[in-house]
């Protein structure tokens, strides 16, 4: 049974946005074709009081909102930051864990305060003054339910466990013997399958894809997103298919797009009066030749560094997209997606496939969208399902990249 999801997301809790009302997460999720949503900041004791009484569980582990079909999995983002002995500054990783109820949560919530965490934001920290110690850490909550998933997040981004602050070789000088608890890894929005494919701490781990939104809107939910083969609907069927790798797809962001995929600095940072993209040479010891700072590698060298080409890859099925409604604004020479007109032409496509995901998997989107909506429209969306778009320039230290459809 397949079963789109995407369980990487955050609530207003995590800074950067106002509160997000899950009835609007819940209206976006049904006209992208998500089928499973995660929560974000689970843990964060407001959040969970919030989680617990607007959701009631409908399937084992999974949860709806009254008289709604939408589905929601308890989800956090912590960052793990530890001294690993044989490194100078101290290791910081993102990752997801995944929760199959309440209690299990509340049983996390005692682990933050017998270590004397702060667990006063969406995204807490969890600190250690070893490897060893957080290797415990881990375990701990490992053990509080066996269906409990911890994953690491966007790998290869300067906050990931492969990225370049971090500048580790191997997934074991930082999780030692909790390696083998590790199954999956999320690709990022910098990173795609190919990139990740013959790192070879890598290579034999489910990937998975998720938008890591802070907002409801149509082009952050299911910007990124996976589907899964499953035995049924509920949390243990999503949970086993994901530790044995039975994806069937991931829908990515096109690398170039991604905020970390090059090395450079904005033009907005001190000391700048233009920016500075390295695509191919970098500059001697990462110094920016304009202001004369550290620049972090970008995803794309620091996934090269990495990569063994003797290593044969997995056969991973994904496809490079963009949001619908950033194409219909493309096509419309429009920036906003607010935009009336925008919306309206969204909304006769929504009207004609049942969703985001059933338009970007059909063969007749010609057929059935002629002479409803314009044919530039038309045309774009054709383009970004064969993958002829670029980004000009592309992602780098913190900036999206810029879309052009069209080109390859």
């Amino acid at each position: 049974m397949k079963l789109a999801v995407d369980l990487h997301s955050h609530s207003g809790y995590a800074g950067g946005v106002g509160q997000i009302e899950l009835t609007a997460v819940s209206r976006t999720m049904k006209l992208k074709g998500i089928d499973v949503f995660g929560t974000g900041d689970c843990i964060f004791p407001p959040r969970t009081e919030e989680l617990k009484q607007e959701l009631t569980e409908v399937n084992e582990g999974l949860f709806a909102l009254p008289k709604d079909k939408s589905k929601f999995l308890l989800q956090t983002e912590v960052i793990f930051s530890t001294k690993l002995a044989h490194k100078r500054n101290k290791t910081i990783a993102h990752h997801i864990i995944l929760f199959p109820n309440f209690d299990s949560i509340y049983k996390m919530q005692i682990l933050m305060n017998k270590w004397k965490m702060k667990n006063t934001i969406g995204r807490p920290f969890i600190t250690s003054d070893t490897q060893k110690e957080m290797e415990d850490q881990l375990f701990e909550i490992h053990n509080i339910h066996p269906l409990i998933e911890i994953i690491p997040a966007h790998v290869m981004t300067p906050d990931g466990i492969f990225g370049s602050k971090n500048d580790l070789d191997e997934l074991s000088e930082f999780y030692g013997k909790f390696l083998s608890k590790i199954k999956a890894i999320e690709t990022g929005l910098s990173a795609d399958p190919q990139m990740l494919e013959k790192i070879p701490d890598l290579a034999e781990l489910t990937f998975i894809s998720n938008s890591d939104c802070h907002s409801a809107a149509l082009n952050r939910i299911g910007r990124e997103f996976t589907i899964l083969d499953v035995d049924q609907v509920d949390y243990k069927s999503i949970i086993n298919s994901i530790r044995q790798n039975n994806v069937m797809m991931t829908a990515e962001f096109n690398p170039a797009e991604g905020r970390y995929y090059l090395t450079g600095h904005r033009a907005d940072r001190k000391g700048h009066s233009h920016e500075m993209i390295f695509a191919d040479e970098l500059p001697a010891n990462m110094i920016c030749p304009v202001c004369n700072k550290k620049m972090n590698l970008g995803v794309r060298e620091r996934s090269i560094q990495l990569q063994d080409d003797s290593i044969i890859p997995i056969t991973r099925n994904y496809l490079h997209l963009i949001p619908l409604i950033e194409v219909v604004a493309a096509s419309q020479n429009l920036k906003s997606i607010t935009s009336k007109r925008v919306r309206e032409i969204f909304d006769i496509i929504m009207s004609i496939f049942p969703s985001e995901i059933s338009l970007w998997q059909s063969d007749s989107i010609q057929v059935m969208l002629d002479k409803r909506i314009d044919q530039k429209t038309i045309n774009q969306i054709l383009a970004v399902k064969k993958g002829d778009f670029i980004f000009q320039p592309p992602g780098f230290d913190g900036v999206y990249g810029k879309l052009i459809i069209g080109d390859k």
